[in-house]
């Protein structure tokens, strides 16, 4: 091929981007339009920046209601544990004693989204044990429990999983403090 007739076919092969376009990767739906709320809070989960479907690859955004496009609820990309253990490390949660609500799914105490209290729970400490654990630590009747000023069940029990009894965290004891009794503490708000 003779270098004239090589210009013009290299002028037409760099011009065709222009003329014809290439479909472009079709934009990410934009969930916060119906889903504001759910992404509002003091604290927000690291997912959520990384884009909806991240976590929630299964759903077909552009139907409402959202068609779900496997078993998983809510069109999670893969069972609720399984997927938080895709960011977070597994090895705390493997131990001896693990707490219930683990058992369930990480979503009883948590918020997948957003949260207005540490660590993305769904209430304060110890508003939010009192919900599971209020009426077993009643019947005690503050004979094992006691809270001493604002503490913390965590200051005690690990909220996930322990190699100790009843999630103690390692180097504390079963034995009771003095103090107020935690079944004497104040209610959750009930919802």
């Amino acid at each position: 091929m003779t270098a004239l007739l090589r210009i013009p076919i290299l002028i037409v092969l760099a011009a065709l981007p222009f003329l014809f376009p290439a479909r472009g990767f079709a934009e990410e739906p934009n969930c916060a339009a119906c889903h504001e709320t759910l992404t509002t809070g003091k604290r927000v989960h690291a997912a959520v920046t990384m884009g909806c479907a991240s976590c929630h690859s299964a759903g077909d955004a552009a139907e409402v209601p959202h068609k779900i496009t496997n078993r998983n609820t809510k069109g999670l990309s893969a069972r609720m544990r399984d997927l938080c253990y895709g960011c977070h490390d597994k090895k705390p949660f493997m131990k001896n004693t693990v707490h219930g609500a683990l058992l369930l799914s990480c979503t009883s105490c948590h918020d997948p989204h957003a949260s207005d209290h540490a660590n993305l729970l769904k209430d304060d400490i110890p508003r939010l044990c009192l919900n599971c654990h209020e009426e077993r630590l009643a019947a005690q009747k503050g004979k094992s429990h006691v809270l001493t000023g604002n503490e913390a069940c965590s200051a005690c029990h690990n909220p996930h999983a322990t190699d100790t009894p009843k999630l103690y965290e390692s180097g504390r004891s079963a034995a009771p403090r003095e103090g107020t009794p935690l079944a004497a503490a104040p209610s959750p708000a009930k919802q």
